[in-house]
C-alpha cells in the first residue's frame, strides 16, 4: 500500500528530527478508520510501534500521530495483550501525567481495552503508579474530555469480568462481596497512597496550598467523585477501609461514601456544589443506580440510612426543607435549590412511598406547599405556559391517595385545570389519573399492595376529578382540536388515550380507615353523587357519559388540517396538523384494542368496534365519513 508506506517513511524522517521536522497532518488523516479495514496485522503492528517510539521523544503537538494511534487500535480485536505487547512499552504512567491531552486520550483508550477481562485489569492493579496516575488524572485535569474519559476508563476496571453487573445481594455483615475481592478494587480503595490520594484532591482543606488545586478545581474534582460513587456505590463504599486517613478526613464509620455525603461539599458557602450535592442524594435513592450491585428494593428501602448505620436523615430533612420549608431560606437559594430540592422529593415519593407515607408531617408539608403554589396560579399563567413544573413533578410522583381531598382541605389536584389547556398541566393529569404504569418499576419487580393501591387509587381520583370539573372532557378536547397549538393538542391527546389504557384495580369491600384510605365503590359513589355504580375501567370511563358526549365523536371524526385557513407555505403546519392527526390515530389503535378485549370477554359494544374500524381504514386524516355524528345514538 503507497500510502502505508508514505506514513511510515514520513515517520521515519520526524522521527530523525522530532523538533524540526513537523508532522503531516494531512497525510496522517488519509488514513482513516475506512483505510485501516485493508491493513494486515503486521503492518497495523508495525506503524503502532513505530508511532510509539516517536512519541516520548516528539517536541512538537502530537495529536496527528496520537488521532492516528487511536485508528488502528479501536477495533476491538486489538485486545490488551497486543497492548502490552507494544515495543518500546507504553509508558502508561507518564502519558496519563503528559501536559497533551491527546497523549492523555490515546493512553487512556489503551487502558480501556483492559476492561474486558478481570485479569487483564488485575495486571493494570499491580502498576500502582498507573492507578495513581489515572485517578490524579480524572480528578485534576481541566480538560473535560479527558476527566469524562478517564471516570470511564476506572469504571470499567472496576467493574472488569462482567459488562453488566458485579451482583452482590444478600452479602452478610462482614463478608466481602464478590466486587471486593478484584484486584483493581483491591488496588483502588486498600492502597493507602491511592486511596488517600482521592481524599487529599478532593478535600477543601488543602486548597491553594503546596501545589494543590484550587478550591475551584476542587470542587470540580469534587462533582467527578460524586457521579462516579452513586454507579459504584455498595456496602463496601458505606463501610471503613483505611482508618487512618479516614480519621484524618473525619469519617467516623461511613467509608468514602460518608467523606463525599457528608464532609467534603462546603454546601452553605457553594451553592452550586449544594445543587450536586443534592442530586447525589437524588441518585442514591434510585433502586438501580449502582452498577456494581443490584440494589432490589430492600437494599435501598432507606438509602438515606444504610445497613451499616451511615445516618444521612440529617441531610435528607436539610435538603426537603428547601422545597417544603421555603421560609428559613434565602430567595437566592431559594433560586437555585428549591427545583433540585423538589426533583428529590420526587423520586423519594416514587421510590419510597412507604417510607414517605409514615410521616404525616411530611405528607402534610407536601400537600400544603403544592396547595400554596397551585393557588398562585392565574388563568393567564396557565395559558402563557407559565406553569409550576416543579411542583407538578412533586404531583405527579405522589402517593396518590395522599392527593384525595378531606372534610378540611381541598386536593391539590382539583387545582389543575385543562382549561385554558396547558402542557405540563395535560401531562400531570394524565399521569395521575392513569394509574402507574410496568416500566416505572424496576426489572423483576412483582406486583404487591402498593401498587395495586395507587391503581386503585387513579381511578378514585378521576371520578372525583370529573365531579368537581365537570366540563373536563369538553376543554380536554377543544385542546386536542386546537392544532394550531401543536404541542398542547398533543398533550391532550395523550390524556385520552392515559384514561383509555388507565391500569385500574377494584375498590375494597370495606372501608379503609388509614389516613387518606381508598373508599368503598358505595362511598366513591356517594362522593360523586352518583346514583349507581362507576365505571371499573378506563376504557368504559371513556364510552361513559361525559366522555361520551365528547371525546369518541372526536376520535372518529377527520382530522384537522390547516388547508381553510392557509394557502401557499403549508408544509410546516400541515406537517405539524399530520402530527396531530397522527397521534389521534394512535389513540384510536389503542382503542381498538381495548375494545376487542372487552368484546371478548362480555360480546357487547361490537357495534363500537365496526365504528372504530371504519373510521381506521380512512387512515390519520380520516375523510367526510360523518361516522363521528352516530356515536350520541348508540345505545351504550
Amino acid at each position: 500500500m503507497d500510502l502505508l508506506a508514505d506514513i511510515q517513511s514520513h515517520l521515519a524522517e520526524v522521527t530523525l528530527d522530532p523538533g524540526g521536522k513537523p508532522l503531516d497532518a494531512r497525510l496522517l488523516e488519509k488514513f482513516d478508520g475506512q483505510v485501516t479495514e485493508s491493513v494486515s496485522e503486521t503492518d497495523r503492528d508495525s506503524l503502532i510501534h513505530q508511532l510509539a517510539a516517536l512519541l516520548p521523544n516528539l517536541q512538537q503537538d502530537p495529536t496527528p500521530a496520537t488521532t492516528l494511534i487511536e485508528i488502528l487500535v479501536r477495533p476491538a480485536s486489538y485486545t490488551f495483550t497486543r497492548v502490552l505487547e507494544i515495543e518500546p512499552s507504553v509508558d502508561f504512567a507518564a502519558g496519563l501525567k503528559a501536559l497533551f491531552p491527546s497523549i492523555n486520550l490515546v493512553i487512556l483508550l489503551l487502558l480501556e481495552k483492559a476492561k474486558f477481562k478481570s485479569s487483564d485489569a488485575g495486571i493494570i492493579a499491580g502498576k500502582p503508579e498507573v492507578v495513581a496516575a489515572l485517578i490524579e488524572l480524572w480528578l485534576s485535569t481541566p480538560n473535560t474530555a479527558v476527566a469524562s474519559k478517564a471516570h470511564d476508563v476506572l469504571l470499567g476496571l472496576l467493574t472488569a469480568g462482567d459488562r453488566n453487573r458485579i451482583v452482590a445481594t444478600a452479602t452478610p455483615p462482614g463478608c466481602h462481596e464478590p466486587h471486593e475481592q478484584a484486584l483493581m478494587w483491591r488496588r483502588t480503595f486498600r492502597d493507602k497512597d491511592i486511596y488517600g490520594s482521592i481524599y487529599r484532591i478532593c478535600s477543601l482543606n488543602n486548597a491553594g496550598r503546596n501545589g494543590e488545586l484550587s478550591k475551584r478545581d476542587k470542587t470540580v474534582a469534587q462533582a467527578r467523585l460524586l457521579d462516579l460513587l452513586v454507579k459504584i456505590d455498595c456496602e463496601s463504599i458505606r463501610r471503613p477501609q483505611i482508618a487512618d486517613v479516614e480519621s484524618a478526613y473525619g469519617v467516623k464509620s461511613g467509608g468514602l461514601m460518608e467523606f463525599a455525603a457528608l464532609k467534603m461539599v462546603d454546601y452553605e458557602d457553594d451553592v452550586l456544589m449544594h445543587m450536586t450535592l443534592i442530586d447525589f442524594f437524588a441518585d442514591l435513592l434510585q433502586p438501580d443506580h449502582s452498577v456494581v450491585q443490584t440494589h432490589n428494593l430492600a437494599y435501598s428501602q432507606l438509602a438515606f440510612r444504610n445497613p451499616d448505620g451511615l445516618d444521612l436523615v440529617g441531610p435528607h430533612t436539610r435538603t426537603l426543607s428547601y422545597y417544603l420549608e421555603t421560609m428559613k431560606h434565602s430567595s437566592l437559594d431559594l433560586t437555585y435549590l428549591y427545583g433540585r430540592s423538589a426533583n428529590y422529593l420526587a423520586v423519594y415519593c416514587s421510590y419510597h412511598p412507604t417510607h414517605f407515607l409514615s410521616s404525616r408531617s411530611a405528607v402534610e408539608s407536601t400537600i400544603t406547599r403544592l396547595s400554596e403554589a397551585l393557588s398562585e396560579m392565574t388563568p393567564g399563567r396557565w395559558a402563557q405556559g407559565l406553569a409550576p413544573k416543579h411542583d407538578l413533578h412533586v404531583l405527579a410522583s405522589l402517593p396518590r391517595q395522599v392527593l384525595f381531598p378531606t372534610s378540611t382541605t381541598v386536593s391539590p389536584l382539583f387545582m389543575i385545570s385543562a382549561k385554558p389547556p396547558n402542557v405540563d398541566a395535560l401531562q400531570t393529569l394524565a399521569t395521575v389519573l392513569q394509574g402507574p404504569r410496568s416500566e416505572q418499576w424496576p426489572e423483576g419487580h412483582i406486583k404487591g399492595d402498593h401498587e395495586s393501591q395507587q391503581r386503585s387509587a387513579a381511578r378514585v381520583l378521576y371520578w372525583l376529578y370529573l365531579d368537581q370539573n365537570p366540563n373536563f372532557w369538553q376543554d380536554v378536547v377543544k385542546a386536542a382540536d386546537t392544532v394550531a397549538l401543536n404541542d398542547t393538542a398533543l398533550a391532550a391527546i395523550a390524556l385520552i388515550n392515559a384514561i383509555i389504557t388507565a391500569s385500574w384495580d377494584p375498590l375494597p369491600s370495606e372501608p379503609d380507615q388509614e389516613p387518606n384510605g381508598l373508599p368503598t365503590e358505595k362511598q366513591l359513589a356517594e362522593s360523586c353523587h352518583a346514583s349507581q355504580g362507576l365505571p371499573p375501567t378506563g376504557l368504559l370511563a371513556i364510552l361513559a357519559p361525559p366522555a361520551l358526549e365528547t371525546v369518541l365523536p372526536y376520535l372518529l371524526r377527520p382530522a384537522q388540517t390547516f388547508s381553510n385557513l392557509v394557502s401557499g407555505g403549508k408544509g410546516d403546519v400541515e406537517s405539524a396538523a399530520y402530527r396531530v392527526a397522527a397521534a389521534k390515530y394512535d389513540v384510536l389503535v389503542s382503542l381498538r384494542s381495548k375494545l376487542k378485549d372487552y368484546v371478548q370477554e362480555t360480546g357487547e359494544l361490537k357495534e363500537v368496534v365496526e365504528l372504530v374500524n371504519r373510521r381506521l381504514a380512512l387512515g390519520p386524516m380520516g375523510g367526510d365519513s360523518g361516522v363521528g355524528g352516530r356515536v350520541g345514538t348508540l345505545d351504550l
